[in-house]
């Protein structure tokens, strides 16, 4: 009976050890893709200024109006 607890006991510490392994390495997924994302963002930021900035020089005084959804 004791060898019984004893082997469910370290049954679980290995399922443990190997949950925890999980959610570091997802951890550090997270954590890389919200950077991707922020850098995305920032790329996409600067090139909205851009397209924004020529429409603006290729057609002065012409006014860009975001649709209504915006």
């Amino acid at each position: 009976m004791a060898d019984d607890q004893e082997a469910r006991l370290e049954k679980l510490e290995i399922d443990l050890a190997h949950a925890l392994n999980t959610i570091d390495d997802l951890n550090g997924v997270v954590i890389q893709q919200g950077r991707q994302i922020e850098r995305m963002t920032r790329l996409l930021s600067n090139m909205t200024e851009q397209v924004e900035e020529m429409m603006e020089s290729s057609h002065p005084g012409h006014r860009i109006d975001k649709p209504p959804h915006y």
